[in-house]
């Protein structure tokens, strides 16, 4: 009876952390960027969730390696040297065992996680401090009265388990990304509509400068979310206007190549920005390399 018990609750617990759960994520912050890379990022965000709660983890992170690369889509080789990094920047530090732990029942899983405190650095200490204030808040549905030293915004890092194909090679690094872009967005976008503002606007220097990405990047990486049906935007007098930003709750298509170039749109009387032609082409082509010629010059200008 006790056998069959002890199953009945493995089930119930592998239905729950079910590995089909979409739904996953991690907090990000716009500072973090200044001092962490992307990987560094993730792992930070992942680790910190469970080192700046007191309750249930007494501030303590212990998880394996392989439990990280489940969560955040990288590389064990990665993770670790992640977390070696983070080490060296003093956003986190080892830690012992917990008294608790002691005769554990599990003494190679005990052996071979990670045991991690938060950091000294000014930074990771604010992050973990303001992360715990906002999931109390969140956990008790309440307001936070003292205000905000920091903003938050999700990063849905469980669509990478419906997108496993993508995480190879250099299109992993530029899934990353786009999930991180996609987090900061939505938020944004989400904030424009409670405040009841039409749209967000954002120019690519402002975006590369606080991601640390360079431009052409953040180019290509806005054109990935527009090619996954994510955003909608019209780029416009060196500005780019998301026009919508949906939730990451679909398979994504595969990247085959990156877009630098963001779409010039041709708007309507209200806010015109007329794109014109520096020649005069004949509206009636004479042959089909012409015509051909005609058409690749029309998308040239954003006009089909």
């Amino acid at each position: 009876m006790r056998f069959l018990s002890a199953n009945l609750r493995i089930l119930l617990v592998k239905k729950m952390n079910s590995n089909n759960n979409y739904d996953d994520v991690v907090f990000m912050s716009p500072g973090q960027f200044e001092y962490l890379s992307d990987t560094e990022s993730f792992v930070f965000a992942h680790i910190t969730f469970f080192a700046s709660q007191m309750r249930p983890y007494k501030r303590q992170f212990k998880q394996t390696t392989q439990a990280i690369c489940n969560k955040i889509g990288y590389s064990p080789n990665a993770v670790r040297e992640a977390i070696s990094s983070l080490i060296e920047k003093g956003f986190l530090k080892k830690c012992q065992a917990l008294e608790e732990e002691e005769g554990s029942f599990h003494p190679y899983y005990d052996k071979i996680s990670h045991r991690l405190h938060v950091g000294e650095h000014d930074y990771a200490r604010l992050f973990a401090r303001e992360l715990e204030k906002t999931l109390i808040t969140s956990k008790n549905k309440s307001k936070n009265s003292d205000g905000r030293a920091m903003t938050f915004f999700k990063v849905h890092v469980g669509q990478l388990k419906r997108n496993l194909s993508l995480l190879s090679g250099n299109s992993s690094k530029h899934v990353h990304k786009a999930l991180i872009l996609h987090g900061y967005l939505h938020n944004q976008h989400k904030w424009n509509v409670e405040k009841n503002r039409n749209s967000l606007q954002r120019t690519v220097p402002s975006l590369a400068k606080f991601l640390q990405w360079s431009q052409n990047t953040t180019r290509r990486v806005i054109n990935t979310l527009k090619l996954w049906g994510i955003v909608d935007y019209k780029y416009t007098n060196g500005s780019v206007r998301f026009l919508t930003v949906r939730q990451f709750n679909t398979a994504a298509k595969t990247v085959t190549s990156l877009i630098t170039k963001l779409c010039n749109v041709v708007q309507t009387k209200d806010h015109t920005e007329i794109v014109s032609s520096p020649e005069q082409y004949d509206r009636s082509p004479k042959s089909p390399q012409e015509a051909t010629k005609y058409l690749q010059k029309l998308k040239s200008l954003g006009k089909i």
